[in-house]
Order: structure tokens, then C-alpha cells, then sequence
């Protein structure tokens, strides 16, 4: 076995994690109905995230594109406090209301790019391109849409539109450590390859002071996230073409987290798909922590609900969870030991067909394979 990130301190942080064994667990013998329990947990979630201004939305149709057999349309959900901007797809010629579905999008330290990983354009730059490819091996929304879905696609808080700029950055007041990375960027013809490494390597090294500075504030970086994927929800209910009564979700890595999250947050979703974000924590303490972003951390939430706990909030919403064997990001025991839990809570639930978990022999990924188990597990419960 490795030896621990943090050597001779963690077992000391691992005896915090023992003592702090989730209290609010379904799987506890307290629980006996899972409506009671769901009272009790899904606030205590909530108070966790410590985000919730009151949300005043109205949405605005920026333009509107007819591709092949789709419509997509460029929206902005005003919040109130802030804007979010959406694309919205949907089938060409599609009458009545549709299930809506809410498509997530992931980190992979590219932050230049949000909506843009999941909905294709003939504009796309050709390192775009070959990330949607080695990551989803399509603009999977568009597919996801073709199907008969209302699918809203959105830039998440410090990506895409909404990204931290450090063109606007004065070097000389700047971080110390940003400096490095402002020199390659002013170096760098704007919209080139090189351009874009520069700017991902300054918003990755700025998670930090972000993450801090949310903290410091008031916030956690979750809850900001699951509060605008809320707000998408609310959007899409008011829509006259999507039946509020079938919402989904579906997202890969921190689009599985988002998910995951929302879940836990919202029993407005019928249906989701978890993709390669579901770990036990305490597997993550040990060596796994190193790989991830400040954006999925819930600070005092483990000693009330693991990620496996939170997520079955959702319950009877049906949940699928697809794991990457070859993934890096989490050790394989941890893996594991969530979609058991999972499953456990879907049984004690008296639900087990709810609950599904597959994994495949294949990196950190979202390929059209495990894309066609999630469209057809959101067609069984939201079609059906």
C-alpha cells in the first residue's frame, strides 16, 4: 500500500474520519421509513451547502438555431443575484411536453469551455474537439435531445462564460504564483492552443484563493453549484414544452459530483446518472484527495452523510451509477463500497430496481457505450 499523502499525520486525520462515521445513514437501524428520513437528512444537506439566496428567475431567448433535427436555443437565466447562461435542445418539430433533463458538464481542467463540451458547434476549436472526443466521443446532449428530450446544458460557475479571467489580471499585483503562468499567457496569441493552456493554468492554480475566498465569505463552492442547477430546474418547469413531472440529470466527473449533489438537494428529478464521481470519502483520505478540485468538497457534511448517503436522498427517484475501472481519481475499494451502500439503501427502501450500478473497463471517461445504458435508463423512468 501507498504510503499516505500526508505521511505521518494521516492516521490521525483517518481517526477523525472513524469517529465522524455518517450519523443520518439509511442504513442506520434508527431508519426504518424512508420518507422520515428524508425529513431528518435532505435539510441537514441543505444547511451544509450554505447557499440559498431567494431566487427571482426570469429566462431570455438570446437566438435560436435549427441543425439537422434539432432546435437549440441560446438562453440567460437571470437569477437575481447573478446570470446563467443555457443552451436548450430539443427535436426538431417535437409536439406536446417533453421529459426535461438536465446535462452536466465536467471539469477536466479545462475552463475555457463549459457548455461547449456537450453541445457541439462548427466553430469548435480543434482542441475542443479532440477533448469532446477523448473524454464523451460525441456532443452528447445533441444526441441526448434527438431522443425526445428538452435537454439544458449551462456554464457552471467558473467555467465557460463564467470563468475567472486572468487576461484582465495586472501581473504585478497578482498572486506571486499566478505570475509564471500571466508571463505564458501575455506571450500567447489569443485563441491559440497555447493561449488556452495558459488560461486553464492560471484558473486551476486560482481554485485555491477562490475556494478560500467562498469560504471566507459565507458560501460553500457546492451549494453555489447545486443552487444554479436548481435554478436550470426551475427554468425548465416553466417551459410549456417540458412536463415538470419527468426532470433527469446525467453528468460525468464533476458533472457526476453536480448530479450527485442535486440529487441529494432536489426530489424534483425522476431519473439521473451518476458517471464517474460516486467514492466512499474515507477511501478518497489516504491518496486519492491529491486529484481533485475545491469544487466537490462539503465541509462537516461526512460526519452526517457519506456521497452514497447524500445521493440516495433521490430515492424512489431512480438512480444509475456508471464507474470507470481504469479510473485514477478514486481507489477501487471506494468505488465499490459506494454502489454497495446504494444498493443497500435502495433494498432497505423496498425499492432495489431503482437503484443500478455498471462498470466498465475503461479510463475517466463517458464514452457512447456507457452514454446509450444512461439514455435508455432515463428513457425506462422517464418515458415508461
Amino acid at each position: 500500500m501507498p504510503v499516505p499523502d500526508l505521511v505521518n499525520i494521516f492516521p490521525f486525520i483517518d481517526h477523525i474520519a472513524e469517529a465522524n462515521a455518517p450519523q443520518l445513514s439509511f442504513l442506520n437501524s434508527r431508519w426504518k421509513d424512508l420518507d422520515e428520513w428524508k425529513q431528518r437528512a435532505r435539510p441537514v444537506f441543505l444547511q451544509h451547502l450554505f447557499y440559498d439566496p431567494k431566487p427571482s428567475i426570469k429566462a431570455e431567448t438570446q437566438g435560436t438555431e435549427e441543425r439537422d433535427d434539432l432546435v437549440i436555443e441560446r438562453v440567460v437565466i437571470h437569477c437575481g443575484t447573478h446570470d446563467i447562461p443555457a443552451r436548450v435542445l430539443k427535436p426538431a418539430g417535437a409536439r406536446g411536453r417533453l421529459p426535461g433533463v438536465l446535462a452536466l458538464h465536467d471539469h477536466s481542467g479545462r475552463y475555457v469551455w463549459g457548455i461547449e463540451k456537450l453541445v457541439s458547434s462548427p466553430q469548435d476549436h480543434p482542441a475542443l474537439v479532440k477533448f469532446r472526443e477523448n473524454a464523451y466521443g460525441r456532443p452528447y446532449a445533441e444526441h441526448l435531445a434527438r431522443r425526445g428530450y428538452v435537454v439544458a446544458v449551462i456554464d457552471a460557475f467558473y467555467f465557460g462564460t463564467r470563468r475567472l479571467r486572468p487576461e484582465e489580471m495586472d501581473p504585478k499585483t497578482a498572486p506571486p504564483y499566478y505570475r509564471a503562468g500571466l508571463e505564458r499567457l501575455a506571450k500567447a496569441e489569443r485563441g491559440t492552443e497555447e493561449w488556452l493552456r495558459a488560461i486553464d493554468a492560471v484558473c486551476s492554480e486560482a481554485e485555491h484563493l477562490t475556494a478560500k475566498t467562498i469560504f471566507a465569505a459565507g458560501a460553500t463552492w457546492p451549494g453555489i453549484l447545486v443552487w444554479d442547477d436548481r435554478r436550470t430546474i426551475d427554468y425548465l418547469c416553466t417551459r410549456p414544452d417540458v412536463d415538470s413531472q419527468r426532470i433527469g440529470a446525467l453528468g460525468l466527473s464533476l458533472g457526476g459530483i453536480r448530479t450527485a449533489f442535486l440529487i441529494a438537494a432536489d426530489e424534483r428529478v425522476r431519473a439521473s446518472c451518476v458517471v464517474g464521481w460516486m467514492t466512499a470519502f474515507r477511501h478518497q483520505l489516504r491518496n486519492h484527495l491529491r486529484h481533485h478540485t475545491w469544487m466537490v468538497y462539503v465541509p462537516g457534511l461526512y460526519r452526517w452523510l457519506d456521497l452514497p448517503d447524500a445521493a440516495a436522498l433521490t430515492a424512489p427517484g431512480a438512480l444509475l451509477v456508471l464507474q470507470c475501472e481504469r479510473d485514477t481519481l478514486f481507489p477501487m475499494s471506494g468505488m465499490k463500497a459506494a454502489v454497495e451502500k446504494l444498493a443497500a439503501i435502495y433494498k432497505k427502501a423496498g425499492i432495489a430496481d431503482r437503484f443500478r450500478a455498471s462498470f466498465y473497463d475503461v479510463p475517466h471517461s463517458f464514452n457512447p457505450q456507457m452514454q446509450d445504458e444512461a439514455f435508455a435508463w432515463l428513457d425506462r423512468w422517464l418515458k415508461g
